[in-house]
């Protein structure tokens, strides 16, 4: 059964050796790199590691961004050994419903690197929404931003 718990300090080394398929590398950070993006948010930021039974399957990043009072979905990875199952579908419903109850901010963003058919698909399915806002980064890459509005 899939199931969350927040990544701490005591089981944050699980989840450092998930990665993702080669060809997926260049739309999602490692998961070191996760993890010290949440913690240069230290105080805002849930990282959620995401079981199924006791396997660790992945890795998800959320935070909370005062200043446009909203939550970020940052990152969601499913470990390569175990895509295809509905783990991230599942773990983003959760994580999802994990916000509404927290019934503190009324929007959720978020952006999918271009090219990520698979991202675009799955937050779209949750009634993400482009915001029509796409950024440039140094590299390159076009990261393309929705939005959720949450309804409480």
């Amino acid at each position: 059964m899939i199931h969350l718990e927040k990544v701490d300090g005591n089981n944050y080394r699980k989840f450092i050796k998930l990665k993702v398929k080669d060809e997926q590398k260049k739309f999602v950070s490692n998961n070191s790199n996760i993890l010290a993006k949440a913690y240069s948010y230290y105080s805002d930021s849930i990282v959620y590691g995401i079981y199924n039974d006791d396997i660790e399957v992945g890795i998800a990043l959320v935070r909370e961004y005062s200043d446009d009072n909203c939550y970020i979905f940052d990152q969601l990875m499913i470990d390569e050994k175990y895509q295809g199952n509905g783990y991230g579908k599942k773990a983003t419903e959760m994580i999802l419903d994990d916000l509404k109850n927290k019934n503190k901010y009324n929007k959720i963003l978020l952006c999918y690197v271009e090219g990520d058919e698979a991202a675009k698909n799955l937050y779209s399915s949750f009634g993400f929404e482009h915001t029509g806002i796409i950024e440039i980064c140094e590299d390159g890459t076009k990261e393309i931003d929705m939005a959720l509005k949450l309804i409480y």
